[in-house]
């Protein structure tokens, strides 16, 4: 049972993960350690922050003592996302092989986090040993002591794959009633570089570029999303998830994490005050016009001309509507006046566009 001051120090360093305060955050959870240095939780929660920090050093280290610790104590459920969390920092520092092993040992110990199948599918597939040799049909059977058994030979490294330190790309989120959007800022990608797994709690986007792959894991997200009505688009300058919320209306304080306290609405839009939306990024930015809009897909092309043009004739007067009727007919949809006072003087003759001559049709 940790010491109050160690649990008022924990309660404090939780306070400040939530509010991505991992500088603040890591001070407290190690002035917690130095009350009770046998905590595996402190260990664990410690090296999320590491992880935060792209100390993934630090972070395979206390996960690996919160693991043992863990396994001391039967806490077979910490020491499972223990190994969850050694297994994410060996991959992000490159040793591919021990990353997989143990991912496998948190998978044996019933880790129920499904982002576990995500990474191992992300690691290169363990090397298989190599067949025996058939003994000869002659030879006698021999028996070796296991003492003096020779070991056998290491299978040859898997190729590591190399993951992209994630301080060096930003991500920014923001919110309405429906949809938490998180946008990851990379130009030019291509669609088949970006894979993105969802779970009600958790979302994983993998992209493939050429020198390294990039990661943003985010386990646990603070509330529930629903996968099926979630979707992804890959921008010119970005890649944009939008996570379908499982409780429309209600307000995410923060996008990572377990959110401490009862979760509140958002902000009516009558309201005087508006709301604002936690951001990875140190500028603020103003959603209000972005939350209006991200709901409905807005209409491209043809059909944004047509949306534009159903619009003004439904708004216009008898003799604006009079004008564009004229106007559209008479010219054969080479132009479009809503100017009752010039179309009404006489025929609207065709303007094709520059550079094109307009001809009858003949049958």
């Amino acid at each position: 049972m940790p010491s109050p001051a160690a649990t008022e120090l924990y309660q404090q360093a939780n306070a400040a993960f939530v509010d991505e305060d991992y500088d603040a955050a890591l001070d407290l959870y190690t002035r917690a350690l130095e009350e009770d240095s046998t905590n595996p939780d402190f260990l664990l929660k410690r090296a999320a922050v590491h992880a935060k920090l792209a100390q993934h050093a630090a972070a395979r280290d206390d996960a690996t003592r919160a693991a043992t610790l863990a396994a001391a104590s039967g806490a077979q459920d910490l020491a499972a996302r223990a190994h969850l969390r050694r297994g994410v920092a060996l991959a992000e520092l490159g040793f591919s092989a021990d990353a997989r092993a143990a991912l496998e040992e948190a998978k044996a110990l019933g880790c129920a986090d499904r982002l576990l199948d995500a990474w191992l599918k992300k690691l290169p597939a363990a090397a298989a040993a190599p067949a025996p040799a058939p003994a000869p049909a002659a030879a006698a059977p021999v028996v070796v002591p296991l003492a003096a058994a020779a070991p056998a030979a290491a299978p040859s490294a898997a190729p590591s794959t190399q993951f992209l330190n994630t301080s060096k790309i930003r991500h920014e989120w923001f919110q309405n009633e429906n949809f938490v959007t998180v946008s990851i800022f990379i130009k030019n990608l291509k669609p088949e570089a970006v894979s993105v797994e969802l779970v009600p709690r958790a979302c994983c986007v993998t992209i493939k570029l050429p020198t390294a792959d990039y990661m943003l894991n985010l386990d646990p997200l603070a509330h529930a999303i629903v996968p099926a009505e979630s979707k992804h688009s890959v921008l010119g300058t970005k890649v944009e998830i939008k996570l379908k919320k499982e409780k429309i209306g209600v307000r995410w304080g923060v996008l990572e994490g377990d959110e401490e306290g009862a979760p509140l609405p958002l902000i009516a839009a009558a309201s005087d005050a508006k709301p604002t939306y936690p951001s990875s990024a140190k500028k603020k930015h103003d959603w209000d016009a972005v939350t209006r809009s991200v709901e409905e897909e807005k209409p491209e092309g043809e059909a944004a001309l047509n949306s534009l043009f159903q619009k003004i004739y439904k708004d216009a007067s008898e003799d604006t509507r009079r004008a564009m009727m004229k106007s559209y007919v008479e010219s054969n949809g080479t132009c479009l006046s809503t100017n009752w006072d010039e179309v009404g003087k006489g025929r609207v003759e065709t303007t094709p566009p520059e550079g094109m001559v307009a001809k009858k049709y003949e049958n």
